[in-house]
C-alpha cells in the first residue's frame, strides 16, 4: 500500500472491519514510538494494515481496543498515547467534562432584535448549532441529552465522570418551576445511572421527594455533576430566584449583559438596564455564585471605540468584574429583526480587520482572574447572513497577538492543559485582590514561577464592610487590602441574601475551587497530570487562614452536588445548600 496522505479515522464501508489483533498491533507499535504524534499513529496504522483487506480502525475502535488491552495487561497504560488518540482533547483539558443540554422551546421575555426566532428552538438558538441539533434530535429529553453526550465523550477517549452541566435555552428563570425541577431531576437521573442508561422518557410532572433523592444520590455516584450552570437575564435575578437556583444545585449563572449603555439596550429592545446588571451581580456574588457575562461587540448603536470603553469598564468598575466572559461578536441571522435592518441598510455588522483589532485589544485587557470562555457562538457559517464567519477565531487571534508581541492573561489561555508547561515544574502561590459588587475578592492561584500556566485556583469572597473595626487585611507577601465600604443599596441587597440564606451571615465564601489539567476519574492519579496532587487542599487551607485572620466565624462553599464528599473530607458539613466549616478566629 503506498505511503500516501489518508484519513484513517473515517470508515470505508466497502472493506471488512479490522480484527482485534491488528488494532492491538497498531497500538503496540504506536506506544513503542518515541514522542508519538497523531501523524505517527497514522503511519503505524498504514504499516500494520499494509497488504490486508481490512479498513483502517476508527478512533472509537482504537480506544475500545486500548482499554481492553490495558485491562487484560496486554498493553501498558501510556498517557502520551492516550492524549494522541483522544478526539478533541481540549474538551476535557480544563479538568472536567462539560455537558451542554438545551431546554424545550419556550417564550422569551425579551424582544432583542439580534436574536433569531426559530419555532422549533428556544429563543436565540438555531437548530444547526451542534448542541441545539443534538437536543432537537432527542426531542429535548434532558436524560438522553446527558447520557448520550457523556457516552460520546467516553467513546472518544475522554474521562467524563466529573460532569460540568451547562443548561442552555434562553431565559431559564422564565420557564415554569415544575418544568425546571423535572428537567434538573432527569439530568441527575442520567448521571446516576451512567454508564448504562436505558431509562425511557418520563412525562413532565412535579417530582416531589424524588427530586431531592436524585440529587442526594449523585453525591456518591460514579458520574457526578460537580457544577451546574444556567443562563438568564439580569432583570430576572432576585433573592427568590437565587433560592431556587440553589435548590437545584446551581453554582454558576451566565448573564446576558450585552452592553453597558442603556440607550443601546433600549435601541436593541433588550428589555433590561445597566442597573439590573449591577443588582444581579451583587445578589449572585453575595450568594457565592460564579458570574459569567455575555458581551456583544458590534451591535446596533455601538462603535469599536464604545465597545472597547465598555469592555474596560467591565473590569475597571467594581460594580461588575465578572469571573468569566463570553465575547460574542454580533452577526446577522435569518429570522431576526436585525436581518430586516441589515437588508434595508440600517445596520452593518463588525467584521474583518476592524473586528480583529477590537478583539485583540479586548483580550489584552482581560485580568488574570477572568476566563474568556467563548469568542464566538456556534452558529455554522452557512447560517450567518453577514458578520464574522471565522470559526477558528480564537486560534487566529492568538497568532495575531503573538505577532504583535501581546499575550492574553485570561484564565483559559493560562490553564495548564492549554499550555506546553511540564506539569511537574516548580509551582508558586499567588494572590490577586480586587473589589467587586459590594465585596472583596481574593483570587488565589498555584502557578509556575513565570505565571505562564495556572494549575489550580480558588475564588474567596470576603463580604464588604464585614468588620470595619479590624485593621486592613495583610496578604501573603505583605500586600495590604484596605477595608471596603458599601455603596448605597449594596447593603440592602446583601441583607436579602442573608434573609434567604442565614448560613451566609458572618461567613467568608469560597465561590470556586478548580484544578486544571486533563480530567481524571475521581480516584485516579497520574504523574503527568495536574489533577489530584493536593493543590485544592492547599488552596482551601490558605483561604481558611485568611478568613480566620479577618475575623470571619465560618467558611461557606457553594459546592456542586457531586463534590460535596470532597469538602466533607476537609471537615465541612452541609448547611442549607452550602458546605460549611467553623473557623478558629484570631484575636
Amino acid at each position: 500500500m503506498p505511503d500516501s496522505p489518508v484519513k484513517p479515522w473515517n470508515d470505508n464501508e466497502m472493506q471488512p472491519n479490522p480484527p482485534s489483533e491488528l488494532t492491538r498491533s497498531i497500538l503496540e507499535k504506536a506506544s513503542a514510538t518515541e514522542n508519538i504524534t497523531r501523524d505517527g499513529v497514522f503511519a503505524c496504522m498504514r504499516e500494520v494494515m499494509a497488504g490486508t483487506e481490512f479498513r483502517f480502525p476508527n478512533a472509537q475502535e482504537l480506544w475500545r481496543e486500548y482499554r481492553s488491552a490495558v485491562s487484560l495487561n496486554l498493553l501498558k497504560q501510556d498517557p502520551e498515547l492516550e492524549k494522541v488518540l483522544r478526539v478533541k482533547d481540549v474538551r476535557t483539558d480544563s479538568g472536567v467534562a462539560p455537558i451542554t443540554v438545551l431546554t424545550k422551546p419556550w417564550a422569551c421575555p425579551g424582544r432583542c432584535v439580534y436574536c433569531p426566532t426559530e419555532i422549533r428552538m428556544p429563543k436565540s438558538y438555531i437548530s444547526s448549532e451542534p448542541a441545539a441539533a443534538r437536543a432537537l434530535n432527542l426531542k429535548f429529553d434532558p436524560y438522553q441529552q446527558v447520557a448520550q453526550r457523556v457516552q460520546a465523550l467516553e467513546r472518544n477517549g475522554h474521562e467524563a465522570k466529573k460532569i460540568e452541566l451547562i443548561i442552555k435555552g434562553g431565559t431559564w428563570s422564565n420557564y415554569p418551576w415544575n418544568y425546571r425541577r423535572w428537567f434538573i431531576k432527569r439530568c441527575f437521573d442520567a448521571a446516576n445511572e451512567l454508564p448504562d442508561c436505558t431509562n425511557e422518557w418520563q412525562e413532565e410532572a412535579e417530582t416531589g421527594d424524588a427530586f431531592d433523592a436524585s440529587l442526594e444520590q449523585n453525591e456518591t455516584a460514579a458520574y457526578r455533576i460537580i457544577g451546574l450552570t444556567i443562563e438568564t437575564r439580569p432583570d430576572w435575578v432576585n433573592a427568590e430566584e437565587i433560592k431556587r437556583l440553589r435548590e437545584i444545585g446551581c453554582t454558576r449563572v451566565e448573564l446576558g449583559v450585552q452592553t453597558l449603555r442603556d440607550d443601546v439596550l433600549k435601541l436593541t429592545k433588550r428589555g433590561h438596564t445597566v442597573a439590573d446588571v449591577e443588582r444581579a451581580t451583587v445578589l449572585l456574588k453575595t450568594a457565592g455564585f460564579k458570574v459569567d457575562y455575555h458581551f456583544l461587540p458590534g451591535q446596533p448603536g455601538m462603535t469599536p471605540k464604545k465597545d472597547l470603553e465598555d469592555f474596560e469598564t467591565l473590569f475597571r468598575d467594581s460594580r461588575f468584574r465578572p469571573d468569566m466572559i463570553k465575547i460574542y461578536p454580533c452577526v446577522v441571522l435569518p429570522n431576526s429583526e436585525l436581518k430586516e435592518w441589515a437588508d434595508r441598510g440600517d445596520f452593518t455588522p463588525l467584521d474583518g480587520r476592524e473586528l480583529i483589532d477590537l478583539l485583540v485589544e479586548m483580550k489584552a485587557r482581560v485580568p488574570r482572574y477572568c476566563r474568556i470562555s467563548r469568542l464566538i457562538r456556534d452558529f455554522p457559517s452557512k447560517d450567518i447572513s453577514s458578520g464574522n464567519k471565522v470559526t477558528n477565531l480564537r486560534e487566529y487571534l492568538a497568532q495575531e497577538m503573538e505577532r504583535r508581541g501581546l499575550a492574553c492573561q485570561c484564565l483559559r489561555c493560562r490553564e495548564v492543559g492549554h499550555t506546553k508547561i511540564d506539569t511537574n515544574v516548580a509551582t508558586q502561590f499567588f494572590v490577586e485582590e480586587y473589589e467587586s459588587a459590594g465585596g472583596r475578592e481574593l483570587f488565589l492561584t498555584i502557578e509556575d514561577e513565570a505565571r505562564k500556566a495556572v494549575f489550580a485556583f480558588l475564588r474567596l469572597r470576603l463580604p464588604g464592610a464585614h468588620n470595619p473595626s479590624r485593621p486592613p487585611l495583610i496578604l501573603r507577601g505583605g500586600d495590604i487590602l484596605p477595608p471596603l465600604g458599601l455603596r448605597g443599596g449594596e447593603g440592602e441587597l446583601r441583607e436579602k441574601i442573608y434573609s434567604a440564606f442565614p448560613v451566609l451571615r458572618n461567613a467568608a465564601i469560597v465561590r470556586e475551587l478548580h484544578t486544571y489539567g486533563t480530567a481524571l476519574d475521581l480516584k485516579q492519579t497520574r504523574s503527568d497530570a495536574a489533577q489530584h496532587k493536593g493543590y485544592g487542599r492547599r488552596l482551601m487551607e490558605e483561604a481558611e487562614k485568611i478568613a480566620a485572620c479577618e475575623g470571619y466565624e465560618k467558611m461557606a462553599v457553594i459546592s456542586g452536588i457531586g463534590v460535596r464528599a470532597y469538602y466533607e473530607m476537609l471537615g465541612y458539613e452541609k448547611e442549607d445548600t452550602y458546605m460549611v466549616k467553623k473557623l478558629k478566629t484570631e484575636t
